[in-house]
Order: structure tokens, then C-alpha cells, then sequence
């Protein structure tokens, strides 16, 4: 048995009460958002899951993060593998077609025609078929960037309503707009399907666990008020203030001062933020300035500053709409209630301030 990793802070009664959801039939779906850093993966893999376990629950775990455009098949497949994997009795060929998928062979296994390949919904019905089993799929919004998922979209809820009483679903998602383009428009493939729960902000005691880490692991002493200080400062992203201690074990001349300055400007998070607004039509780099300084979007004075900008006329308000859309559909910004936006990613909207300082410096 592996030992446990002391770095980890438990968020034990979220799991707790996840579980109590599912277990007690009051939900059979939930839907779980978290930016990115927040520890969402990390929750899921080492709270929820073997907590999961030891309640009698199956669980199969899957990312869509790294599949690419690859992600729906890709998800077929593996679901598929973890199926046959545990229903022995379940038909053999599935077994062999999955594992002849998985590597891309095209010929027919041994004497037996080839067949189509097993339908979504009948993968989930054979694992619904092995008993109660808590599906966790990670970054689940992706699937909804490309038209050839929404028939694997609609034979995964298919399979979910049918087997509700065995299969239980988390669904978690970084964006916003991907989440609700999956789950809460009149159109989307999971309209009305399952609760929405956020990842809760870590409190002090995370700090005060972190502090503990280093010096058991460094045997030297770190002051837990300010790694809470620059837990605030840096809006409470746990990923990146981990990030601050891992360089402090790594480098015992870094003060934490110094690791936070050089986390800050993290060198891939930069050169990503900087293609990213690189890449952007100016009205769209215009409109995303505009979501960063709270200013009303559509308001006549905040597209006449658009305009002098532009060295144009005043942009109109479908004009800047488009760009608002163009931004939504990449997932850069985001809707909150009442028709507000913000930034999606936490880091990228620090690094936008940040570059906006240095301008105005």
C-alpha cells in the first residue's frame, strides 16, 4: 500500500458530502466547477475516489484535458476497457474489439466478422450490468467543442437516465461557458441534468498544513501568516502557492518573498497568456480590457473609448457582442448572473492586470 503524501490537504467532508449525495439517492448527477489550479483533479483522485471505494463504489476516473480532437472516442474506448475489464462474463468479443480499437487494428479478430464497434449507450449499460459504479469525468465541457460528439453526448445521458439507480456521475469543468454551453442551455446535450456544486475555497488550515509539509520536509521552519497573506494576495489559487513552497524545498537560499516574485511570472503560464492575447483581434483584445476593468461592455462611453482607441468610429454594439461571442466561444471570458463577464482563468486575468500596470508605469 502506498504511504500517503503528506503534501496532500484532504478536503474530507466535500467527499463526505458528495457521497452522502449519491448514496442516499438524493442526486445521481452533480456538476462540479473549479478554475484551473484550484485542486479540482487532486480532490477528485485522492479525496473522492477512495473514499468512494471504501463505500462499495466502482470508480472510473477519465480526463479529457490532453485527447484533443480525439476526446469522444477516446472517452468510448476507455470506458469500454474498464467495462470488460471487470464484467467477466460479459461478452467476450467486446474484450477483444476494445483492446483491437485501442490499438487501431483494422482486421477482423480471429474467425469472426468484423462488427461495429459498441454504441455508448451500450457500454454504459454493460457497466451499469456489474453494479454500482461513480463515473468522474474531469474537464467534461470539452466534449462539446466539436459537432461530431453530440451523438456520443446524447448516448452518454441515454445510458446515465436509463441506469441512474447504478451509475452516478461527477462532471467537472474549468470553464464556465463550456459548462453551461453543456448543461444549462434549452439545447445543450445535459439541459437540466444534474445539480451544480463549486469547489469551495481552501481556508487558513491549508496554509497552516502546507507550513507543516515544508518543514517536515526541509526541517526548516516556514511562517504559516505569510503563506497566508500570499494565499489572498494571489486569490486563493492552491496550485500556485504550492508551486511558491516546491521551489523553496528545491532552493533553500529562496525567501518566500522571492518564490512568490518568481512564481508570479511563471515562464510557460506567460508565454501561453501572451499567444493567447497575441492571436486576438483588436476590437476582441478591446473588449477583454473592458471585462478586466468591470466597465459596463455595451455602455455608449465604453465603446467610445473602444473607438478612440481604434482610431475609428464608436464600435456598435452588435460589433462588440460579436467580439464578446468570439471570446465566450473560445472560452476566454465567461457569463456570471445578470449579463456580467470575467475573466475565465484567474492567472491570465493576474498577468492581464499585471501588463496593464507596466503600461500605465
Amino acid at each position: 500500500m502506498a504511504s500517503p503524501d503528506y503534501w496532500h490537504y484532504p478536503r474530507s467532508a466535500l467527499a463526505d458530502s458528495v457521497l452522502m449525495a449519491f448514496d442516499s439517492g438524493l442526486s445521481h448527477a452533480l456538476t462540479m466547477f473549479a478554475p484551473r489550479r484550484m485542486g479540482k483533479t487532486e480532490f477528485l483522485l485522492q479525496d473522492l475516489a477512495p473514499r468512494a471505494e471504501e463505500h462499495g463504489w466502482r470508480v472510473f476516473y477519465h480526463s479529457f484535458m490532453t485527447d484533443g480532437d480525439e476526446a469522444g472516442e477516446v472517452f468510448r474506448l476507455s470506458l469500454a476497457e474498464f467495462a470488460a475489464g471487470r464484467l467477466k462474463r460479459w461478452l467476450k468479443p467486446l474484450t477483444a474489439r476494445v483492446s483491437a480499437e485501442l490499438l487501431g487494428v483494422k482486421a477482423e479478430l480471429g474467425s469472426q466478422p468484423a462488427s461495429a464497434p459498441h454504441s455508448l449507450t451500450e457500454v454504459v449499460q454493460a457497466l451499469a450490468s456489474g453494479g454500482r459504479c461513480l463515473l468522474l469525468l474531469d474537464e467534461a465541457q470539452i466534449l462539446t467543442r466539436l459537432p461530431r460528439n453530440e451523438e456520443l453526448l446524447g448516448g452518454l445521458r441515454t445510458g446515465l437516465d436509463i441506469n441512474k439507480d447504478q451509475l452516478k456521475v461527477l462532471f467537472t469543468g474549468s470553464s464556465r461557458e463550456g459548462l453551461r454551453r453543456m448543461f444549462s442551455e434549452a439545447r445543450a446535450p445535459f439541459f437540466h441534468f444534474g445539480t451544480n456544486i463549486e469547489l469551495p475555497t481552501l481556508d487558513r488550515g491549508f496554509c497552516s498544513h502546507l507550513a507543516a509539509a515544508f518543514t517536515r520536509s526541509t526541517g526548516r521552519a516556514l511562517d504559516e501568516s505569510r503563506l497566508w497573506e500570499e494565499f489572498q494576495a494571489t486569490g486563493h489559487v492552491p496550485g500556485r502557492l504550492r508551486a511558491v513552497v516546491e521551489a523553496m524545498v528545491l532552493n533553500a537560499d529562496l525567501s518566500l518573498a522571492e518564490a512568490v516574485a518568481l512564481k508570479l511570472h511563471d515562464v510557460h503560464d506567460e508565454a501561453q497568456y501572451a499567444k493567447i492575447l497575441k492571436a486576438l483581434p483588436i476590437l476582441d483584445r478591446l473588449v477583454l480590457q473592458a471585462v478586466l476593468a468591470s466597465a459596463p461592455l455595451f455602455a455608449e462611453d465604453t465603446r467610445a473609448r473602444m473607438g478612440t482607441t481604434l482610431g475609428a468610429a464608436t464600435p456598435s454594439t452588435t460589433a462588440v457582442q460579436s467580439a464578446a461571442e468570439r471570446l465566450l466561444r473560445d472560452e476566454i471570458i465567461t457569463r456570471r448572473e445578470r449579463g456580467q463577464y470575467e475573466i475565465s482563468d484567474p492567472g491570465f486575468s493576474h498577468w492581464l492586470q499585471a501588463l496593464a500596470g507596466d503600461t500605465q508605469a
